[in-house]
């Protein structure tokens, strides 16, 4: 049985299995690429037209980039290179991950999020793509036919031809009505003579730019009407905003002054080494711009109201407190 079986082995000739270096990138990998360097990258080696990372999720460009790097490793007439459905791109995804898994890639491919297009999922894997190519890389890529091997076949197929002629011919049309004037205008009065007709060429006096610059002329007064109104509610705006600026100012002003004082007394506190302030000096500062009014707590004999600058207080006061 041995001997069957050794005989069986030098007369079949198995093919090498390529050796593979498996690569990993995280967070602080520092070969990465940006954006346009990685969409530049890709075309320079497949001679190909991808305008944003998020068209790789086709998965049509990793399969010739496997190509490339492993000669025979896909067969490129099993890959959609410009799918037209999902199901084609599930294609080229099952024969990518066929493929890497007899080479003996063990990168995982979740193809449900690489299917949807979204950039973030796109850019991390064909940022760790081009690190595993360039570890893989064997000769030089340049010598690689890339337009031959996929069969002359554009990747992705060319739009931007097809939509650069129309912006072309767009702007034709509009230099027609103004060519159209000028076959008019000799049509416009048969029975004119021709000498009546040479002067008005000539010096230039044709109706239609008359009445045209008569419209031009009454629209600037309208604008100007329009403009003059919204330039005085700018004017009062800012006649507001000032106004609210210098009240503030001075509350800003009060409310220092205020505090100064109330800084005096606690070095006044410091200086004779005391551990409490006098309650009524610290009222006489705080409500100091109406004396005779009423605590929060305690009114006075007149009742009146000193409110406006307690509401800025963060607590109330009496007799009993000390700092």
């Amino acid at each position: 049985m041995l001997t069957l079986l050794h005989r069986f082995v030098l007369n079949h000739s198995f093919p090498e299995r390529t050796m593979v270096v498996n690569v990993f990138i995280s967070a602080v990998t520092t070969d990465t690429l940006s954006r346009k360097d990685a969409v530049a990258w890709v075309n320079n080696l497949l001679k190909s037209h991808f305008t944003k990372v998020e068209e790789m999720a086709s998965g049509a460009a990793y399969c010739q980039l496997t190509h490339l790097l492993f000669e025979n490793s896909i067969n490129l007439r099993k890959v959609k290179l410009n799918p037209k459905s999902e199901p084609d791109i599930l294609t080229n995804w099952k024969v990518l991950t066929t493929s890497w898994k007899n080479l003996g890639i063990d990168k995982p491919v979740d193809v449900e999020k690489m299917k949807r297009a979204k950039f973030q999922d796109n850019m991390e894997f064909l940022q760790w793509f081009y690190k595993f190519f360039n570890a893989n890389l064997v000769g030089d890529a340049e010598d690689y036919d890339a337009v031959g091997a996929r069969f002359n076949e554009d990747l992705p197929a060319l739009k931007g031809s097809s939509g650069a002629r129309p912006a072309v011919a767009a702007v034709r049309p509009t230099a027609a009505p103004v060519a159209k004037p000028k076959a008019v205008a000799p049509s416009a009065a048969p029975n004119a003579t021709k000498a009546s007709v040479a002067p008005t060429v000539r010096n230039g006096t044709r109706p239609a730019p008359a009445t045209s610059a008569g419209t031009q002329r009454s629209e600037p007064s309208q604008n100007e009407e329009l403009l003059k109104q919204e330039i005085e509610k700018q004017k009062s705006l800012a006649a507001d905003w000032e106004t609210m600026a210098k009240e503030m100012e001075s509350e800003r002003e009060f409310y220092y002054s205020m505090l100064q004082r109330v800084e005096g007394l606690v070095h006044e506190a410091d200086e004779l080494k005391s551990t409490t302030i006098d309650v009524e000096a610290l009222k006489a500062v705080l409500y100091q711009s109406n004396e005779e009014g009423e605590h929060e707590v305690e009114p006075t004999e007149n009742g009146a109201d000193s409110s406006q600058h307690r509401d800025s207080l963060p607590a109330n006061l009496d007799d009993t407190e000390t700092f």
